[in-house]
């Protein structure tokens, strides 16, 4: 579907999700060595479990930014779908201003948490010593692309309500089986190229 804000969104999201993707696979690496080297050779790369929990939380902040922009968070629509489409649109911007307003509280209570780790200058207790505000940028970073594309979406959703309430339900309600079918032949038709 042509969304103004998702032709922004997306490819940012999609760029960032990658990223965060391949420092997972780094990871995963890293923890195989780890289990090789503790097994057979006695020795241990200290703070990987650290450094997981790292990887875990910023590629959350990430990941909650990027399935919105594919429209992938879950969303019950048993009642909405049966309402008439007046109501559907009321709940449908409804539903995208409640998520920035919930991405928006996130990344100022981040931002609060990063803000005392640089003033009390807190680093991690395993040995590697981590300053805690490297790790928290990056997980604030994602917070903070959750929280403007959703109040973009939240603004393009609000005008469309007094626009154009079709549109709304059709780029905001809940995917449809139809939708999910297009994401998927649109999807095999970049794999073939």
């Amino acid at each position: 579907m042509d969304n103004p804000v998702g032709r922004i969104a997306t490819p940012v999201a999609r760029f960032a999700a990658i990223l965060c993707g391949y420092g997972v696979l780094a990871l995963s690496l890293a923890i195989a060595v780890e289990i090789v080297g503790r097994k057979f050779f006695g020795f241990s790369l200290q703070g990987i479990d650290d450094i997981g929990g790292y990887a875990l939380a910023i590629s959350a902040s990430v990941g909650a930014c990027y399935t919105m922009a594919v429209r992938g968070h879950t969303r019950i629509d048993v009642f909405v779908v049966r309402m008439p489409a007046a109501w559907q649109a009321i709940l449908n911007a409804t539903a995208m201003v409640t998520l920035a307003v919930f991405a928006a509280f996130a990344f100022w209570r981040g931002s609060n948490v990063l803000e005392e780790s640089i003033e009390f200058r807190s680093v991690a207790t395993n040995p590697l010593q981590t300053p805690l505000w490297i790790p928290q940028a990056a997980w604030l970073f994602g917070l903070g692309l959750f929280a403007a594309f959703a109040a973009a979406y939240a603004a393009h959703a609000l005008y469309l309500l007094a626009a154009d309430r079709r549109r709304l339900n059709r780029l905001y309600g809940p995917a449809t089986a139809l939708d999910e079918v297009e994401a998927e032949l649109e999807a095999r038709k970049g794999e073939g190229r």
